[in-house]
This record gives C-alpha cells, sequence and structure tokens, in this order.
C-alpha cells in the first residue's frame, strides 16, 4: 500500500511539471568539450591544396557596416556578436527518426523563438530560453508520424505547414489555433509571409499562396516534377511585391505575388532527364540589392538578374549552403569545406581556404558542412558529426572545434547572446 502511494505522488510530480509551461526543461548549463581529437588525423606533412587561392589575403568586415538580417531576402550578412561558447545546456525530446530528410528552422521572432518537437508540438521560448507555452493539433496516429514543422510569422499569427500535408495557424502570444487544413502534398519549403498571405512550395513542385485568416488557397503556380525527388528544402525569397522560389529540378521562377502570374523563369539544369534530378540540392535563394545568388551540388554557383532572370555571372564550385551577403562580399562554404569570399556584383573569387586540409582524406566527409553564421570577428560552422568551428574570418582558419554531438546538426542561429543549434533530438543552447 506504501509503495503504491509512493507511485502514486511520483506520477502526479511528474504530471504537474509537465502541465505547467513555466517549468525548465533545459539540462543545466555544463562546460563545452573542445575538440582535440582531429590532432590525431592532421597530416605529418603539411602541403597546400591545389583548390586554395590566396590563401594568406587577410579580409576583415568592413567598419562601420550595418548589420541587416533580412527575413524575407534569406539574407543574413554578419551578426554583430562575438559569442564566448564555454557553455552549452540541451532542450531535449524524442528523437526524430526522419531528421535527418529535412531541414527545419528555429524561427525568430523578437524576443522569442519557436520550434517544435518529435510529436508536433510546438513551443514557444522566451528571451530566457524559458517556455511559454507548448501545444500540440495532431491526432494520435498523425503523432507516431513525426511531422517535420515549418514556420512563418505575420504579425500575430504563426503559420505552420509539415512533412503530412497539413497546414494551420496558431496565435504566437497564447498558441491557440485559428483554423487547421489538409493539402493534397506535403511541405518541405520555407514559408514567406506578406499581407496576410502565406507562401509556401509543396512536394508537387506548386508554389501555393494562402489565406492567413481562412486558409484558402488564393492561388497556385505549378511548375515541371520530376518523378523522384530530393529531399531538400525549397526556397523562396520576397522582394517588391514579387516573389522568387526554386523547384526540385532547379529552376527559379520569379510570380507576381499579387495574382501569381509568372514573370520569368531561369532553369539551371540543362539536362533534366527522369532520375537526375534525385540528387540535385540547391542552396537557399539569397538576395542583395538587384541580384538573386543560389548554388546546387553539381558545381554551379549563380548570380541571376532579379527584373530580367538571365544570369549574370557563374562560378564552377558545389555548395548547398545558404551564402552570405556582407558589404561587397559573397561568403560561402563549399561541399568539401572550402571558404570562398568572391566580389558578389562580378563574381570574382577574393580568397579561398581549405579549411580540412590538414586532414586525412578518409576523415573530411565525416565533417561535411551542414550551415553556418557570419560574426563580428568569426563564422560558426555546424557539421554532418555534430561539430562546430568556429572560423577566424579575417585569416580563414579554423581556430577551434567543439564537440556536442555525433549527429548532424542543423544551421546555426543567434538568439540573445547565445548560439542555438536544432538535432534530432534536442535544441542545444550555446553561450
Amino acid at each position: 500500500m506504501v509503495k503504491k502511494y509512493i507511485y502514486l505522488v511520483l506520477f502526479l510530480f511528474i504530471l504537474s511539471c509537465s502541465l505547467n509551461p513555466n517549468s525548465k526543461f533545459w539540462t543545466k548549463e555544463k562546460k563545452i568539450f573542445v575538440d582535440k581529437s582531429s590532432n590525431s588525423v592532421l597530416l605529418t606533412e603539411k602541403k597546400q591544396s591545389l583548390n586554395e587561392f590566396n590563401q594568406n589575403l587577410k579580409i576583415s568586415i568592413p567598419k562601420n557596416l550595418k548589420t541587416e538580417n533580412n527575413l524575407q531576402l534569406n539574407n543574413d550578412g554578419f551578426v554583430n556578436f562575438e559569442a564566448n561558447l564555454k557553455k552549452m545546456s540541451k532542450y531535449s525530446f524524442k528523437t526524430i527518426s526522419s531528421f535527418s530528410n529535412f531541414e527545419p528552422e528555429i524561427l525568430l521572432d523578437k524576443n522569442q523563438l519557436f520550434y517544435f518537437d518529435s510529436n508536433g508540438s510546438i513551443i514557444k521560448f522566451d528571451n530566457n530560453s524559458d517556455v511559454v507555452w507548448r501545444q500540440n493539433y495532431y491526432s494520435k496516429q498523425d503523432k507516431k508520424l513525426q511531422p517535420i514543422l515549418f514556420f512563418g510569422k505575420s504579425g500575430e499569427d504563426l503559420f505552420v505547414a509539415d512533412s503530412i500535408a497539413n497546414y494551420y495557424v496558431i496565435n504566437k502570444n497564447t498558441g491557440q489555433i485559428k483554423w487547421k487544413k489538409k493539402h493534397s502534398s506535403s511541405f518541405n519549403s520555407q514559408i514567406k509571409t506578406f499581407e496576410n498571405k502565406a507562401l509556401v512550395i509543396d512536394m508537387e513542385n506548386q508554389l501555393r499562396c494562402f489565406s492567413m485568416e481562412t486558409g484558402d488557397l488564393l492561388w497556385s503556380v505549378k511548375t515541371q516534377q520530376s518523378l523522384l525527388r530530393s529531399q531538400k528544402k525549397q526556397s523562396l525569397i520576397i522582394n517588391n511585391n514579387k516573389v522568387y522560389f526554386s523547384n526540385s529540378i532547379g529552376d527559379i521562377t520569379a510570380v507576381n505575388i499579387l495574382n501569381g502570374k509568372i514573370i520569368w523563369q531561369t532553369p539551371t539544369q540543362s539536362n533534366v532527364s527522369f532520375g537526375n534530378t534525385y540528387f540535385l540540392k540547391l542552396s537557399d535563394i539569397v538576395s542583395d540589392e538587384n541580384s538573386i545568388f543560389v548554388s546546387n551540388n553539381n558545381n554551379q554557383f549563380f548570380s541571376i538578374d532579379l527584373l530580367s532572370g538571365t544570369i549574370n555571372w557563374k562560378q564552377d564550385f558545389s555548395s548547398e549552403l545558404r551564402p552570405a551577403l556582407i558589404g561587397e562580399y559573397l561568403v560561402t562554404i563549399s561541399d568539401n569545406s572550402l571558404l570562398i569570399v568572391m566580389n558578389k556584383q562580378t563574381g570574382q573569387i577574393i580568397r579561398i581556404n581549405d579549411l580540412l586540409k590538414d586532414f586525412k582524406k578518409r576523415r573530411k566527409k565525416e565533417y561535411q558542412p551542414i550551415g553556418f553564421l557570419v560574426g563580428k570577428l568569426n563564422i560558426y560552422l555546424s557539421t554532418k558529426n555534430g561539430r562546430i568551428l568556429v572560423i577566424n574570418f579575417k585569416e580563414g582558419k579554423i581556430k577551434k572545434m567543439i564537440k556536442l554531438d555525433n549527429d548532424k546538426l542543423q544551421r546555426p542561429v543567434y538568439f540573445n547572446k547565445s548560439l542555438y543549434i536544432a538535432k534530432d533530438n534536442s535544441i542545444i543552447r550555446l553561450n
């Protein structure tokens, strides 16, 4: 009888914690482990990589340059911060089995951020990383499918689309649902909002424009499909009443956001046939001034004119990562870990540094780059094997390597003097 009573008390305690939205689920902060294991895999004889160019040239971020993070243009530029990265903590949840096939993003919104867990619960964190609320609008059956959620924000509303074809709107302040609908196809796309409209690309390669008020489809743009398509997330931007988006076969399309009429379409792949687009992966589209920039894993990096869709210039290297536009510089990291700085107007390469030039060849694939963020002095790069590489921007060299896990880390984001990185079973906070 006593034992049953103890179990009952423990059950009620756990239940009360889970129902309290102000409970803290972050683990206790602990000292970050600097990964020094790379020392054992360095080549004994250092030799210059043939891929490097002007590798000793020092480049600094221009002084007095404004930090402009434009969500509508996917233009992160650089963030004026310098993280110490000495402590870490986690907000953990059950592992999402299909996580590595998608690229979900933490949504930053002023003094709050939004993410989701393994059963589709949306979680709102405040400026101190405390849980404000957690809401779930999925059936028991849908929870078992572990939906991947994508977010877009507009005023007090949060638009959500997922990998199992649901889309809905909830109130950002309360977490209460406004409406929920089912689509004919699942989603794997960024979401942008404009004048109470939500724009998202579905798995049928169609750009959909939904009313934020009712969920009704306002218009759609159909582009060519492939029978086999990769799981790479599709990208879109909004600029001057136009929406520009990519599809799974490499087309970039410009559309009038008011009526959905196509303005121009530029194919980036000349040989589109059965199966060959399955392996095609594009970076996020990024815009700055009169150009958009996009690259892929097929040795192609493009600058495309916003007005006409003509190609301004092209460079021959592979990258699936979102580039950063900083002043006149375009900064990106290739799929084989080359840090590349270019002139964004001309495409001229200014400097190339092979970040892993001293690693043995068999180990390089383990450090596949996933995404990066540029700070005041350093670049913070996440990798497939759970590391964060802190890279000196001026010299293009790795300062230190931090081991957070052994599995894929998503692209880091900066929020309230900390870096946040999502992975398959947690959000990691570094400060």
